[in-house]
Order: C-alpha cells, then structure tokens, then sequence
C-alpha cells in the first residue's frame, strides 16, 4: 500500500534586517558607486550540490538539495542581458554609502519596494564597483525580496504510486476552490509537469512551487476508467485500467494554501524556501565583500568597543553612529 508523502524540513525565520557598518570619514570607506560599468567578463553560473547536506524526502529516500534554479537564474547570463537599471535605483544605490545612516536606511528600504526588480538587484551586484556597506545592504535586500517571490499551488493531498510499473503520484484529495478543483479527479496518477517526469510528491512540489501563480502548466495525467456505476474499470489481473490525458491548469498563491492547514502539511511547502535559501547561500559567497576590519582611532577618552561580526566583516562599534 502507497505511503503518503511527508516532507521533513527545518522550520526557519524568513526575517532579515539590515547590518551596517559604522560611519567613518570617506577616506577610509571603500570605493563607491556612482555609475555602475558593465562586468569586465562574462558571468558564469555553476550549480553544485552541497557537499553532504541532504534532504529527508517523502519517499524514504535521500537525495542531495541543489540551490533553487528559479533563484540561481536572477545572476545568470540570459536574465542580465535584458535588466534596466532605472536611475532612480542607480540614486538609491549611490545613497547605500551615504555618511548619514539615515539616508543609508532610507535607500535599503526604497530598494526594499516591490517596484524595484529582484533583477535589478542582483545585476547591480553582479556588475560591481561597490563599496561593503553597499553590498552588505544590497545583500540583505536581496535576501528579503527572494524569500518573497510568490510559490504556485495546485491543492492537492497526493501519495507516490508506489507500483514501480506505474511511477508518479496520485491524488488524494483535491482541495475546494484550488485549481486542480476542476481538472483534476481523485485517483488520477500525475506523470509529468511540462514534460518533465514526476517520480515522487517531492518532485511535484519542486516544479509548482517554483512557479508563479498565474502560471499555466501541462499535466500528463493516468486516469481511472469507470463503469456506469462510477466504479473503476479492471484487467484480468486486478490492476485498474487507465488512460492517459493531458490537462492544463492556471496555478494559484501557495499562499492561499493556509486555510486548510489542518488538512495539508505545511513542512511540505518549506522545501522550496529551504532550497531558495540555500540559493541565497550561494549569492553571499559570490558577492559578499571581502574581509575587512574598521577601527576608529584610539584616544584616550576612547576605550576598545566589542567587535560585532556579520557576514564577513568585522567592525568595531565602539563609536557607531545610531
């Protein structure tokens, strides 16, 4: 008999604030941006897995967790090519290594607005000439908006297939009001999503919730035939007898998948943003700034301050500014 698919994932807080450096004369920052030149080489996107970090899946079995492909392409050479950079973010970044904190803050909020683009974001990060307290912040922005780039859903309750001859999931329960609600029938076998193979509920998930919502999707689905008692169909060996159709579904906010907690584990929609954050990971060591101290200098009304250390910097806040 099918086991249902349960996905284990690490519960994770999705906040972020901002960390700055402390204000010093300009002397001593580094360079800063004022128009942005374009990267001296190509750009050149490697997706690894992570060296011995894996992922419980729902099928009992382990597979390595790679970085989430919708986040990786933000820096990749096919979405570059076609960002704009407006002025106005140009302005905002410039404000970034202001010497007052409070145009500094200001400017990671206003770049912190949904009408500035994730991509537009990481192709500043990308094209360079920053000072740390720039990519520091940009990081952190780039944090916010990636971990709030929307998830698709379907709304359904699935369990792998369990019949090797058969491979794909199947529908348990079709949630009401969901979009598989209307093309999709309970103990249907999704095969494939857009042409790509669905093997576990893991699978599934991966593909949706890297999507949109709004989105439109190809399921190639396994459907039980019924007699006119509504009674599914047998072979000569107990088996059901099938047909294969292929539907298309608009997909919804994974969001509006809260209301039936009770009915649809939510560890299972935390993958996705496990692998986004794992992304992320990948983002901060190819554009954190590189290491650096920043000591005011000694007086002797001045006592050594505690160094607080974050991302990959180290400063000393004896003297920093509020």
């Amino acid at each position: 008999m099918a086991v249902c698919a349960v996905v284990f994932v690490a519960v994770f807080h999705a906040s972020a604030q901002a960390q700055n450096i402390a204000d010093r004369p300009p002397e001593e920052k580094g360079q800063g941006v004022g128009k942005i030149a374009d990267p001296q080489a190509p750009v050149k996107v490697k997706i690894e897995a992570v060296g011995g970090q894996q992922l419980w899946r729902g099928d009992f079995m382990q597979s390595p967790m790679l970085p989430a492909p919708e986040v990786v392409r933000l820096w990749s050479e096919e979405v570059l090519a076609s960002v704009r950079i407006s002025s106005k973010v140009l302005s905002l970044v410039a404000d970034l290594d202001s010497n007052e904190y409070a145009q500094r803050q200001n400017a990671s909020e206003r770049l912190a607005d949904p009408t500035v683009t994730t991509e537009e974001v990481f192709a500043i990060l990308v094209r360079g000439n920053l000072s740390d307290e720039q990519r520091e912040r940009l990081l952190t922005v780039a944090r916010e908006k990636v971990l709030g780039l929307p998830r698709g859903a379907l709304g359904i309750r699935m369990q792998i297939s369990g019949n090797p001859d058969r491979p794909g999931v199947e529908v348990q329960m079709l949630l009401p009001g969901m979009p598989a609600a209307s093309v999709l029938k309970i103990g249907d076998r999704i095969e494939s999503i857009d042409g790509k193979p669905i093997k576990t509920s893991n699978d599934l998930v991966d593909i949706i919730q890297s999507k949109a919502p709004g989105d439109s999707v190809k399921l190639l689905v396994a459907r039980q035939q019924r007699d006119e008692r509504d009674k599914p169909k047998l072979d000569g060996k107990g088996g059901f007898i099938e047909e294969r159709v292929e539907v298309e579904v608009d997909l919804t906010s994974a969001s509006n998948l809260d209301k039936f907690e009770g009915q649809f584990p939510s560890q299972t929609r935390s993958m996705v943003l496990e692998r986004r954050l794992l992304a992320l990971s990948e983002a901060e060591e190819k554009f954190a700034p590189a290491t650096a101290k920043v000591q005011p200098i000694p007086t002797a009304n001045t006592k050594p301050g505690k160094k607080k250390t974050f991302g990959k910097q180290e400063t000393d806040m004896s003297d920093k500014a509020p």
